[in-house]
């Protein structure tokens, strides 16, 4: 099951996994989640959306009994040679979230592992509660590698080697050993509280603006230098001139307003000199 809020004081979007006791993602889940992210992207009112789970658990792993049972169902219809991401419905989840214009934020509050994991990966900002509980892929132990983009997306993440050693070791780490490796941005006391605080630094600033340098931020990673600052120089020929920026220039011009001030509205929650 899967509930949402919406807090329209910090135009967040808060999708909780409320799968207690057990903590494990299934594929009824997963439609759920897509119809959730699916409906989001048409939301003009929210800047942020934050996954989070419940007590001690973000998500476990995938339910193992539905996949020992989609294994007996491959192995009696192998798919076809020429078969993509797209005939995933988890890899289509994880290009959703990577392709709303919100923020996306995993405030990881508890064990995060195999599936779980994956899809704090295709979140842009990982926050982890501090505890002892474990984060990482250690789908080796079922004979497998992750198959819910693990392998592409933490590659990318730190670097291939690294990213081979965790996953081939079957390696789950605790969340301040994660934040070493990278693996999360940052350890807080309470990743929600953390999430929601960011979400109302973001609540005052432009939409199109936030939508932009995360279209900007995630292909800077794919493209050689020179086509990523033809797709900067792109986004910037056409937000530059808007109303809304022109509008917000004058402003601070009129008025001397430093340009470290955030807009009317912001909730300062946090030091905004920090990543």
């Amino acid at each position: 099951m899967i509930d949402l809020e919406l807090d329209k004081d910090s135009r967040a979007a808060v999708i909780t996994f409320a799968n207690s006791p057990s903590g494990l993602f299934t594929g009824a889940m997963a439609k759920e989640l897509e119809d959730q992210v699916d409906s989001l992207a048409q939301n003009d009112t929210v800047n942020t959306l934050i996954l989070t789970g419940t007590g001690s658990t973000f998500i476990r792993h995938f339910d193992l009994d539905e996949l020992a049972a989609s294994a007996d169902a491959l192995a009696e219809a192998p798919s076809p040679p020429d078969a993509t991401w797209q005939d995933s419905v988890f890899h289509r989840i994880t290009r959703k979230l990577e392709s709303l214009p919100q923020v996306v934020i995993a405030a990881i509050n508890g064990t995060c592992m195999g599936v779980g994991y994956e899809l704090a990966l295709a979140c842009d900002i990982r926050i982890a509660s501090a505890g002892d509980y474990d984060l990482g892929l250690p789908e080796m132990h079922i004979g497998m590698f992750p198959g819910g983009g693990g392998t592409v997306r933490l590659a990318r993440l730190v670097n291939p080697a690294k990213a081979l050693e965790l996953i081939a070791t079957a390696t789950t780490v605790c969340p301040d050993r994660a934040e070493q490796l990278g693996l999360v941005n940052r350890v807080e006391e309470d990743a929600l509280a953390a999430a929601r605080g960011l979400a109302a630094r973001l609540a005052c600033l432009s939409r199109n603006a936030l939508a932009a340098a995360k279209r900007i931020t995630l292909n800077a990673r794919d493209l050689d230098i020179e086509s990523a600052l033809t797709f900067e120089q792109r986004e910037v020929n056409g937000h530059l001139g808007s109303d809304e920026v022109r509008t917000r220039l004058r402003t601070m011009i009129e008025n001397g307003i430093d340009i470290r001030t955030p807009p009317p509205s912001a909730i300062d929650t946090r030091n905004s000199k920090e990543g």
